[in-house]
């Protein structure tokens, strides 16, 4: 992991937006990791005390897991705290590192918007089948979804900051 601390958040209602989008997918990520402790808890009990255990318990932690992964990673994006890889930024040439952090930005924003269009459709199919889960008879595609939507949003919050950056340097 990199050094964050020359990394600056977009000013002004945009940052004020994407603090407070960080905010609460940090809670929904919190909330979703004490849902799981919870479950994990009462189905314990439920299964050695009472020898019942809950058949929906582990499909539900895997889809709270899932919600907390994808809102996490949004709020580590806003603050560039993901795990990045510096070192060909860094052996750069100073005058070009920022030409090198925009690219590797573009790169990510590709990456991930790819990414977000394979799990779209997906998620699309899912919900054509109208495919249940074993356990919970949920629908599919909204478990899935949480993949897309946080591969949507971390670049589109890849995609703020490296406008904002562009503009603050003018």
């Amino acid at each position: 992991m990199t050094d964050t601390s020359n990394d600056t958040a977009p000013g002004g209602p945009v940052g004020r937006i994407g603090g407070g989008l960080a905010w609460v997918c940090l809670a929904i990520a919190a909330l979703a990791l004490l849902a799981i402790v919870a479950i994990n808890g009462v189905n314990v009990v439920a299964r050695y005390f009472f020898g019942s255990p809950f058949a929906w318990a582990e499909e539900l932690m895997l889809y709270l897991m899932i919600l907390g992964v994808f809102s996490g990673g949004i709020a580590i994006t806003w603050h560039n705290m993901h795990i990045r890889i510096d070192a060909v930024v860094e052996q750069t040439p100073p005058r070009l590192q920022q030409a090198a952090r925009a690219l590797a930005a573009v790169v990510s924003i590709a990456i991930l918007t790819t990414v977000m269009v394979a799990s779209y459709g997906i998620v699309a199919l899912l919900k054509s089948f109208d495919q249940r889960s074993d356990a919970l008879q949920a629908p599919m595609w909204i478990p899935q979804s949480f993949v897309t939507i946080g591969l949507a949003v971390m670049a589109l919050v890849i995609a703020v900051k490296l406008i904002f950056s562009r503009f603050a340097r003018q």
